[in-house]
Protein backbone atom coordinates (compact mmCIF):
# COMPACT_ATOMS: atom_id res chain seq x y z
CA UNK A 1 0.00 0.00 0.00
CA UNK A 2 1.30 3.27 -1.12
CA UNK A 3 2.45 5.26 1.85
CA UNK A 4 0.60 8.23 1.46
CA UNK A 5 -2.84 6.52 1.54
CA UNK A 6 -2.78 5.89 5.48
CA UNK A 7 -2.73 10.06 5.97
CA UNK A 8 -5.29 10.94 2.99
CA UNK A 9 -7.78 8.30 3.73
CA UNK A 10 -7.87 9.77 7.44
CA UNK A 11 -11.59 10.65 7.50
CA UNK A 12 -11.44 14.43 8.66
CA UNK A 13 -8.86 15.60 5.81
CA UNK A 14 -11.26 13.20 3.43
CA UNK A 15 -14.09 15.03 4.51
CA UNK A 16 -12.87 18.25 4.20
CA UNK A 17 -12.29 17.52 0.52
CA UNK A 18 -15.55 15.83 -0.41
CA UNK A 19 -17.65 18.16 1.38
CA UNK A 20 -15.82 21.41 0.02
CA UNK A 21 -16.27 20.19 -3.54
CA UNK A 22 -19.73 18.68 -3.31
CA UNK A 23 -21.00 21.26 -0.93
CA UNK A 24 -20.03 24.33 -3.20
CA UNK A 25 -20.67 22.15 -6.11
CA UNK A 26 -24.67 22.01 -4.46
CA UNK A 27 -24.89 25.73 -3.05
CA UNK A 28 -24.42 26.88 -6.95
CA UNK A 29 -26.42 23.70 -8.68
CA UNK A 30 -29.41 24.16 -6.37
CA UNK A 31 -31.20 26.95 -8.00
CA UNK A 32 -32.56 29.51 -5.35
CA UNK A 33 -35.36 28.35 -2.46
CA UNK A 34 -35.46 24.74 -3.49
CA UNK A 35 -34.98 23.90 -0.06
CA UNK A 36 -37.47 23.32 2.62
CA UNK A 37 -38.91 26.89 3.84
CA UNK A 38 -35.13 28.11 2.23
CA UNK A 39 -37.16 31.48 1.51
CA UNK A 40 -38.18 31.70 4.82
CA UNK A 41 -35.20 31.71 6.22
CA UNK A 42 -33.28 34.29 3.91
CA UNK A 43 -35.92 36.50 5.14
CA UNK A 44 -35.31 35.67 8.92
CA UNK A 45 -31.40 35.96 8.50
CA UNK A 46 -31.69 39.35 6.42
CA UNK A 47 -33.86 40.63 9.10
CA UNK A 48 -31.07 39.82 11.62
CA UNK A 49 -28.64 41.44 9.82
CA UNK A 50 -30.45 44.86 10.33
CA UNK A 51 -30.57 44.57 13.84
CA UNK A 52 -34.37 42.88 14.55
CA UNK A 53 -32.66 39.48 16.72
CA UNK A 54 -36.58 39.52 18.29
CA UNK A 55 -39.60 39.63 15.58
CA UNK A 56 -42.09 40.68 17.41
CA UNK A 57 -44.86 42.06 14.02
CA UNK A 58 -47.34 40.47 12.61
CA UNK A 59 -50.24 40.86 10.35
CA UNK A 60 -53.70 41.28 10.79
CA UNK A 61 -53.87 37.25 10.40
CA UNK A 62 -51.68 36.93 13.34
CA UNK A 63 -48.84 35.34 11.31
CA UNK A 64 -45.20 36.90 12.03
CA UNK A 65 -42.84 38.67 9.61
CA UNK A 66 -41.04 41.84 9.08
CA UNK A 67 -41.30 44.84 6.97
CA UNK A 68 -38.49 43.78 4.50
CA UNK A 69 -37.07 45.35 1.10
CA UNK A 70 -39.65 44.35 -1.75
CA UNK A 71 -36.97 42.45 -3.78
CA UNK A 72 -36.92 39.79 -1.36
CA UNK A 73 -40.01 39.14 -2.16
CA UNK A 74 -39.48 39.81 -6.25
CA UNK A 75 -36.66 37.26 -5.86
CA UNK A 76 -38.64 35.13 -4.86
CA UNK A 77 -41.43 34.88 -7.30
CA UNK A 78 -39.56 33.57 -10.13
CA UNK A 79 -38.74 30.26 -8.30
CA UNK A 80 -41.93 29.74 -6.05
CA UNK A 81 -43.65 27.00 -8.66
CA UNK A 82 -40.92 24.84 -8.82
CA UNK A 83 -41.53 23.23 -5.53
CA UNK A 84 -43.29 20.30 -4.98
CA UNK A 85 -43.95 20.18 -8.35
CA UNK A 86 -40.94 17.54 -9.80
CA UNK A 87 -41.84 18.39 -13.37
CA UNK A 88 -41.12 21.95 -13.36
CA UNK A 89 -37.75 23.18 -14.56
CA UNK A 90 -35.10 26.18 -13.43
CA UNK A 91 -33.02 27.67 -16.71
CA UNK A 92 -29.81 29.60 -16.23
CA UNK A 93 -31.64 32.43 -17.53
CA UNK A 94 -33.52 32.40 -14.72
CA UNK A 95 -30.89 32.46 -12.29
CA UNK A 96 -29.52 35.38 -14.88
CA UNK A 97 -32.57 37.61 -14.74
CA UNK A 98 -32.81 37.24 -10.92
CA UNK A 99 -29.21 38.27 -10.30
CA UNK A 100 -30.24 41.70 -11.92
CA UNK A 101 -32.91 42.14 -9.43
CA UNK A 102 -31.27 45.27 -7.18
CA UNK A 103 -31.69 45.65 -3.25
CA UNK A 104 -33.36 49.17 -3.35
CA UNK A 105 -33.57 48.71 0.79
CA UNK A 106 -35.88 51.69 1.13
CA UNK A 107 -38.85 50.17 -1.05
CA UNK A 108 -40.33 47.92 1.76
CA UNK A 109 -43.41 45.25 2.20
CA UNK A 110 -44.48 43.42 4.81
CA UNK A 111 -43.46 40.26 4.71
CA UNK A 112 -44.44 36.79 6.59
CA UNK A 113 -42.63 34.17 7.58
CA UNK A 114 -44.31 32.47 10.36
CA UNK A 115 -42.51 29.37 10.64
CA UNK A 116 -39.26 30.81 10.95
CA UNK A 117 -39.60 34.16 12.86
CA UNK A 118 -39.37 33.03 15.81
CA UNK A 119 -35.96 31.43 15.03
CA UNK A 120 -32.94 32.41 17.38
CA UNK A 121 -30.28 34.31 15.27
CA UNK A 122 -27.61 31.68 17.07
CA UNK A 123 -29.28 29.54 14.21
CA UNK A 124 -28.19 32.18 11.51
CA UNK A 125 -24.74 33.25 12.18
CA UNK A 126 -22.94 31.86 9.24
CA UNK A 127 -25.66 33.10 7.53
CA UNK A 128 -25.88 36.71 8.32
CA UNK A 129 -22.25 36.56 7.84
CA UNK A 130 -22.45 36.08 4.15
CA UNK A 131 -25.49 38.42 3.57
CA UNK A 132 -23.74 41.16 5.92
CA UNK A 133 -21.25 40.95 3.37
CA UNK A 134 -23.18 40.64 0.64
CA UNK A 135 -24.61 44.36 1.95
CA UNK A 136 -21.48 45.66 2.28
CA UNK A 137 -20.21 45.35 -1.01
CA UNK A 138 -23.69 46.48 -2.73
CA UNK A 139 -24.43 43.30 -4.17
CA UNK A 140 -27.64 42.30 -5.52
CA UNK A 141 -30.22 40.03 -2.90
CA UNK A 142 -29.41 36.68 -4.92
CA UNK A 143 -25.56 37.21 -4.64
CA UNK A 144 -26.52 37.37 -0.69
CA UNK A 145 -28.34 34.10 -1.15
CA UNK A 146 -25.47 32.30 -2.26
CA UNK A 147 -23.10 34.16 -0.04
CA UNK A 148 -25.71 32.88 2.77
CA UNK A 149 -25.34 29.74 1.74
CA UNK A 150 -21.62 28.82 1.36
CA UNK A 151 -21.24 31.12 4.56
CA UNK A 152 -23.02 28.33 5.81
CA UNK A 153 -21.64 25.14 4.26
CA UNK A 154 -18.16 26.65 5.58
CA UNK A 155 -19.26 26.73 9.19
CA UNK A 156 -21.04 22.88 8.91
CA UNK A 157 -17.59 21.89 7.07
CA UNK A 158 -15.06 23.93 10.16
CA UNK A 159 -17.29 22.06 13.25
CA UNK A 160 -17.80 18.57 11.37
CA UNK A 161 -13.94 18.14 10.67
CA UNK A 162 -13.31 19.04 14.38
CA UNK A 163 -15.50 16.53 15.08
CA UNK A 164 -14.26 13.97 12.98
CA UNK A 165 -10.81 14.77 14.69
CA UNK A 166 -12.16 14.32 18.08
CA UNK A 167 -13.68 11.05 18.15
CA UNK A 168 -11.64 8.49 15.93
CA UNK A 169 -14.04 6.09 18.17
CA UNK A 170 -16.98 6.79 15.54
CA UNK A 171 -15.23 8.97 13.11
CA UNK A 172 -16.43 6.12 9.85
CA UNK A 173 -19.87 5.99 10.85
CA UNK A 174 -19.95 10.15 11.50
CA UNK A 175 -17.90 10.72 8.38
CA UNK A 176 -21.18 8.80 6.05
CA UNK A 177 -23.35 10.42 8.26
CA UNK A 178 -22.04 13.82 7.49
CA UNK A 179 -22.21 13.22 3.97
CA UNK A 180 -25.14 11.44 3.57
CA UNK A 181 -27.42 12.90 0.44
CA UNK A 182 -29.84 14.98 3.25
CA UNK A 183 -27.02 16.44 5.23
CA UNK A 184 -24.97 17.57 2.37
CA UNK A 185 -28.11 19.11 0.48
CA UNK A 186 -29.32 21.10 3.50
CA UNK A 187 -25.78 22.19 4.64
CA UNK A 188 -25.64 23.56 0.77
CA UNK A 189 -28.60 26.16 1.42
CA UNK A 190 -29.77 28.88 3.64
CA UNK A 191 -31.49 26.26 6.56
CA UNK A 192 -31.44 27.03 10.23
CA UNK A 193 -30.37 22.96 10.17
CA UNK A 194 -26.76 23.10 9.32
CA UNK A 195 -25.75 25.23 12.16
CA UNK A 196 -27.53 23.12 14.61
CA UNK A 197 -26.78 19.38 13.09
CA UNK A 198 -23.03 20.33 13.54
CA UNK A 199 -22.95 21.69 17.20
CA UNK A 200 -24.74 18.66 17.99
CA UNK A 201 -22.48 16.24 15.88
CA UNK A 202 -19.48 17.85 17.38
CA UNK A 203 -20.62 18.20 20.87
CA UNK A 204 -21.39 14.77 21.15
CA UNK A 205 -18.24 13.57 19.26
CA UNK A 206 -16.11 15.84 22.14
CA UNK A 207 -18.31 13.61 24.70
CA UNK A 208 -15.82 10.55 23.30
CA UNK A 209 -12.99 12.72 23.65
CA UNK A 210 -13.54 13.69 27.09
CA UNK A 211 -14.30 10.42 27.98
CA UNK A 212 -10.87 8.85 27.13
CA UNK A 213 -9.15 12.41 28.12
CA UNK A 214 -7.62 10.80 31.61
CA UNK A 215 -8.33 12.76 35.45
CA UNK A 216 -8.63 16.05 35.81
CA UNK A 217 -8.45 16.72 32.21
CA UNK A 218 -11.60 18.97 31.45
CA UNK A 219 -10.58 22.51 33.05
CA UNK A 220 -11.88 25.61 32.32
CA UNK A 221 -11.46 25.21 28.52
CA UNK A 222 -12.75 22.17 28.25
CA UNK A 223 -15.72 23.60 29.92
CA UNK A 224 -16.26 26.71 28.02
CA UNK A 225 -16.10 24.93 24.60
CA UNK A 226 -18.99 22.97 25.86
CA UNK A 227 -20.72 25.67 27.45
CA UNK A 228 -19.85 27.56 23.49
CA UNK A 229 -21.85 24.57 21.76
CA UNK A 230 -24.50 23.89 24.37
CA UNK A 231 -26.09 27.22 24.36
CA UNK A 232 -26.72 27.43 20.80
CA UNK A 233 -27.66 23.91 20.47
CA UNK A 234 -30.08 24.13 23.42
CA UNK A 235 -31.30 27.88 22.44
CA UNK A 236 -31.93 27.58 18.99
CA UNK A 237 -33.58 23.78 18.86
CA UNK A 238 -34.40 23.26 22.34
CA UNK A 239 -35.39 19.26 21.25
CA UNK A 240 -31.90 18.89 21.50
CA UNK A 241 -32.17 20.22 25.20
CA UNK A 242 -31.81 16.05 26.56
CA UNK A 243 -28.74 15.39 24.45
CA UNK A 244 -26.95 17.24 27.28
CA UNK A 245 -27.54 13.90 29.49
CA UNK A 246 -24.59 12.54 27.09
CA UNK A 247 -22.40 14.54 29.74
CA UNK A 248 -23.07 11.68 32.01
CA UNK A 249 -20.98 9.45 30.14
CA UNK A 250 -17.68 10.71 31.02
CA UNK A 251 -16.20 9.84 33.88
CA UNK A 252 -16.38 12.29 37.03
CA UNK A 253 -12.68 11.61 37.60
CA UNK A 254 -12.28 14.21 34.72
CA UNK A 255 -13.85 16.46 35.59
CA UNK A 256 -11.63 16.78 39.13
CA UNK A 257 -14.07 14.69 41.21
CA UNK A 258 -17.92 13.86 41.85
CA UNK A 259 -18.18 17.17 43.33
CA UNK A 260 -16.66 18.85 40.21
CA UNK A 261 -18.74 17.50 37.36
CA UNK A 262 -21.73 18.18 39.36
CA UNK A 263 -21.26 21.79 39.98
CA UNK A 264 -19.77 21.85 36.51
CA UNK A 265 -23.15 19.90 35.05
CA UNK A 266 -24.79 21.91 37.18
CA UNK A 267 -24.00 25.36 36.26
CA UNK A 268 -23.98 24.67 32.56
CA UNK A 269 -27.61 22.90 32.91
CA UNK A 270 -28.40 26.30 34.36
CA UNK A 271 -27.35 28.45 31.85
CA UNK A 272 -28.51 26.92 29.11
CA UNK A 273 -32.12 26.59 30.68
CA UNK A 274 -31.94 30.51 31.65
CA UNK A 275 -30.99 31.24 28.47
CA UNK A 276 -33.39 28.84 26.34
CA UNK A 277 -36.45 30.21 28.91
CA UNK A 278 -35.48 34.03 28.19
CA UNK A 279 -35.90 33.61 24.38
CA UNK A 280 -38.89 31.41 24.09
CA UNK A 281 -40.41 33.63 27.15
CA UNK A 282 -39.20 36.81 24.50
CA UNK A 283 -40.39 35.19 21.09
CA UNK A 284 -43.00 32.60 21.29
CA UNK A 285 -46.43 31.66 23.07
CA UNK A 286 -49.03 29.44 22.34
CA UNK A 287 -50.77 31.93 20.08
CA UNK A 288 -47.35 31.90 18.11
CA UNK A 289 -48.33 30.97 14.27
CA UNK A 290 -45.76 28.50 12.35
CA UNK A 291 -48.14 27.45 10.04
CA UNK A 292 -50.19 29.37 7.48
CA UNK A 293 -53.41 26.74 7.82
CA UNK A 294 -56.34 28.39 9.56
CA UNK A 295 -57.06 25.01 11.36
CA UNK A 296 -53.66 25.23 12.89
CA UNK A 297 -53.65 26.18 16.72
CA UNK A 298 -51.16 25.22 19.13
CA UNK A 299 -53.67 26.44 22.00
CA UNK A 300 -57.15 24.10 20.65
CA UNK A 301 -54.73 20.99 21.00
CA UNK A 302 -52.87 21.68 23.84
CA UNK A 303 -56.88 21.82 25.42
CA UNK A 304 -57.52 18.65 23.44
CA UNK A 305 -53.99 17.02 24.67
CA UNK A 306 -55.10 18.58 28.66
CA UNK A 307 -57.85 16.56 28.18
CA UNK A 308 -56.87 13.39 26.63
CA UNK A 309 -53.35 12.53 27.34
CA UNK A 310 -53.42 9.52 26.60
CA UNK A 311 -54.42 9.76 23.03
CA UNK A 312 -51.15 11.17 22.18
CA UNK A 313 -49.59 7.76 22.10
CA UNK A 314 -52.07 6.53 19.57
CA UNK A 315 -51.70 9.27 17.26
CA UNK A 316 -47.53 8.67 17.52
CA UNK A 317 -48.24 5.05 16.47
CA UNK A 318 -50.51 6.71 13.90
CA UNK A 319 -47.78 8.61 12.53
CA UNK A 320 -45.30 5.94 12.20
CA UNK A 321 -47.92 4.01 10.60
CA UNK A 322 -48.23 6.69 8.41
CA UNK A 323 -45.38 7.99 7.90
CA UNK A 324 -42.53 5.61 8.64
CA UNK A 325 -41.27 4.95 5.18
CA UNK A 326 -41.12 9.22 4.20
CA UNK A 327 -39.76 9.40 7.66
CA UNK A 328 -36.28 7.41 6.61
CA UNK A 329 -36.41 8.73 3.17
CA UNK A 330 -36.23 12.46 4.43
CA UNK A 331 -33.45 11.19 6.74
CA UNK A 332 -31.35 9.93 3.92
CA UNK A 333 -32.14 12.13 1.41
CA UNK A 334 -34.97 14.49 -0.15
CA UNK A 335 -34.67 17.35 -2.80
CA UNK A 336 -36.10 20.49 -3.16
CA UNK A 337 -39.48 21.20 -1.12
CA UNK A 338 -39.99 17.27 -0.21
CA UNK A 339 -40.85 16.84 -3.81
CA UNK A 340 -37.84 14.27 -4.98
CA UNK A 341 -37.17 11.14 -2.29
CA UNK A 342 -33.86 9.05 -3.88
CA UNK A 343 -35.01 5.46 -4.80
CA UNK A 344 -35.57 3.11 -2.08
CA UNK A 345 -32.34 1.16 -2.89
CA UNK A 346 -30.40 3.85 -2.13
CA UNK A 347 -32.21 4.76 1.02
CA UNK A 348 -31.82 1.36 2.72
CA UNK A 349 -28.92 0.73 1.50
CA UNK A 350 -27.41 3.72 3.07
CA UNK A 351 -29.11 2.96 6.65
CA UNK A 352 -27.62 -0.56 6.12
CA UNK A 353 -24.14 1.62 5.10
CA UNK A 354 -24.26 3.14 8.73
CA UNK A 355 -24.55 0.06 10.58
CA UNK A 356 -21.71 -1.36 8.84
CA UNK A 357 -19.92 1.30 9.59
CA UNK A 358 -20.76 0.44 13.49
CA UNK A 359 -20.30 -2.49 12.72
CA UNK A 360 -16.60 -2.67 11.99
CA UNK A 361 -15.12 0.24 14.01
CA UNK A 362 -12.52 -0.25 15.99
CA UNK A 363 -11.78 -1.30 19.19
CA UNK A 364 -9.45 1.64 20.17
CA UNK A 365 -10.22 4.06 21.57
CA UNK A 366 -12.02 2.84 24.65
CA UNK A 367 -15.77 3.79 24.37
CA UNK A 368 -18.60 3.64 27.45
CA UNK A 369 -20.02 0.36 27.95
CA UNK A 370 -22.76 -0.47 26.19
CA UNK A 371 -24.65 -0.29 29.66
CA UNK A 372 -23.88 3.10 30.04
CA UNK A 373 -24.05 4.32 26.87
CA UNK A 374 -27.68 2.91 26.84
CA UNK A 375 -28.12 4.40 30.18
CA UNK A 376 -27.72 7.82 29.18
CA UNK A 377 -28.25 8.14 25.44
CA UNK A 378 -31.25 6.69 24.55
CA UNK A 379 -33.54 8.23 27.19
CA UNK A 380 -32.00 11.61 25.37
CA UNK A 381 -33.31 10.19 22.23
CA UNK A 382 -36.41 9.36 23.24
CA UNK A 383 -37.34 12.55 24.68
CA UNK A 384 -35.71 14.44 21.76
CA UNK A 385 -37.90 12.70 19.30
CA UNK A 386 -41.01 13.19 21.78
CA UNK A 387 -40.37 16.67 22.04
CA UNK A 388 -39.90 17.16 18.09
CA UNK A 389 -43.42 15.38 17.48
CA UNK A 390 -45.22 17.46 20.51
CA UNK A 391 -44.17 20.50 19.20
CA UNK A 392 -45.07 19.57 15.64
CA UNK A 393 -48.17 18.23 17.35
CA UNK A 394 -49.01 21.56 18.62
CA UNK A 395 -47.65 24.12 15.90
CA UNK A 396 -47.76 21.88 12.44
CA UNK A 397 -50.90 19.41 12.62
CA UNK A 398 -54.17 20.84 12.00
CA UNK A 399 -56.47 20.48 14.84
CA UNK A 400 -58.55 16.72 14.65
CA UNK A 401 -56.14 15.43 12.17
CA UNK A 402 -55.75 11.66 12.50
CA UNK A 403 -51.84 12.07 12.78
CA UNK A 404 -49.10 14.51 13.43
CA UNK A 405 -47.42 16.26 10.28
CA UNK A 406 -44.28 17.94 10.23
CA UNK A 407 -42.48 15.96 11.14
CA UNK A 408 -39.01 14.78 9.13
CA UNK A 409 -36.26 12.01 9.34
CA UNK A 410 -33.55 15.06 8.76
CA UNK A 411 -34.54 16.25 12.56
CA UNK A 412 -33.15 12.78 13.99
CA UNK A 413 -29.41 13.67 11.98
CA UNK A 414 -28.51 15.48 15.48
CA UNK A 415 -29.30 12.52 17.80
CA UNK A 416 -27.93 9.76 15.29
CA UNK A 417 -24.12 10.53 16.94
CA UNK A 418 -25.36 9.52 20.06
CA UNK A 419 -26.90 6.11 18.71
CA UNK A 420 -23.31 5.18 16.95
CA UNK A 421 -21.34 5.56 20.28
CA UNK A 422 -24.10 2.86 21.28
CA UNK A 423 -24.29 0.90 18.36
CA UNK A 424 -20.19 0.75 18.22
CA UNK A 425 -19.87 -0.31 21.76
CA UNK A 426 -22.28 -2.99 21.61
CA UNK A 427 -20.49 -3.60 18.14
CA UNK A 428 -17.23 -3.70 20.14
CA UNK A 429 -18.53 -7.01 22.69
CA UNK A 430 -19.48 -8.87 19.73
CA UNK A 431 -17.61 -12.52 19.00
CA UNK A 432 -14.35 -11.40 16.99
CA UNK A 433 -15.40 -13.96 14.26
CA UNK A 434 -18.33 -12.13 13.90
CA UNK A 435 -16.43 -9.13 13.36
CA UNK A 436 -13.83 -8.68 10.63
CA UNK A 437 -10.94 -6.38 11.11
CA UNK A 438 -9.65 -4.92 7.59
CA UNK A 439 -6.85 -3.01 8.35
CA UNK A 440 -8.08 0.40 9.35
CA UNK A 441 -6.57 2.51 6.14
CA UNK A 442 -8.77 -0.30 3.69
CA UNK A 443 -11.51 0.36 5.43
CA UNK A 444 -11.20 4.18 5.38
CA UNK A 445 -10.25 4.53 1.73
CA UNK A 446 -13.52 1.91 0.93
CA UNK A 447 -15.56 4.98 2.81
CA UNK A 448 -14.26 7.41 0.83
CA UNK A 449 -14.64 5.70 -2.36
CA UNK A 450 -18.36 5.13 -1.63
CA UNK A 451 -18.59 8.28 -0.54
CA UNK A 452 -17.43 9.76 -3.54
CA UNK A 453 -19.71 7.40 -5.91
CA UNK A 454 -22.89 8.82 -3.85
CA UNK A 455 -21.77 12.08 -3.70
CA UNK A 456 -21.63 12.23 -7.55
CA UNK A 457 -24.81 10.41 -8.04
CA UNK A 458 -26.61 12.47 -5.70
CA UNK A 459 -25.09 15.64 -8.31
CA UNK A 460 -26.47 14.04 -10.96
CA UNK A 461 -30.28 13.62 -9.42
CA UNK A 462 -30.18 17.22 -8.20
CA UNK A 463 -28.60 18.53 -11.77
CA UNK A 464 -31.59 15.95 -13.43
CA UNK A 465 -34.54 17.59 -10.91
CA UNK A 466 -34.10 20.65 -11.83
CA UNK A 467 -32.38 21.15 -15.12
CA UNK A 468 -32.99 17.72 -17.07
Amino acid sequence: MPTFLPAWTRPDRAFLAIALVFGTALVLLIPPFQSADEPYHFLRAYQITEGEFVSRQTDTRGFAGGYLPISLYELWLPFSKIGFHPDVKASVQQIRDAMRIPLQPQARIFITFPNTAHYCPTCYVPQCLGIALGRVLHLPPLAMLYLGREANLLFWILLGFFALRSAPAIARPLFLLLLMPMSLYVASTLSADPSTNAEAILFTALICKYFNSGPHSIGRKAFLLLLVLSVPLCVSKLVYVPLLALLLLIPARNFGGTGKFMAKFAALAAICAALLLSWVRASSNLDTRNSMSNNVSARAQFQLLEQHPTHFAALLGETLQQRGWSFLQSYVGVIGWLDMYLPAPVVVGYVLLLLAACWWCEDQPPLPSPILSATAILPAVIISFLAIALLDYLYWSPVGFPFIDGIHGRYLIPLTPAIFILACSVARRLPQRLRPHPPPAILNAATILISLGICSYFLIVVWNRYYG
